[in-house]
């Protein structure tokens, strides 16, 4: 899920009105940059991903369930 919220006396206050999250229950906000940096973390972590598939093999499947 994702939501935007504005930071108000010292309180994230979501912009829209939100359903089905019991209270109490913590969420983790991101500012803007943030998630472009995570974007960009991911779209890196996807292009190496292909650098390991010399290990998707039978021999080495028994390391699959360590």
């Amino acid at each position: 899920m994702s939501i935007e919220a504005r930071y108000e006396n010292g309180v994230f206050k979501p912009l829209e009105h939100v359903e089905g999250i019991p209270k109490g229950k913590v969420h983790r906000v991101f500012s803007e940059e943030e998630l472009r940096g995570l974007k960009e973390q991911m779209e890196w972590l996807k292009a190496v991903e292909r650098s390991f598939d010399f290990w998707e093999n039978e021999e080495d499947a028994v390391y699959d369930r360590l």
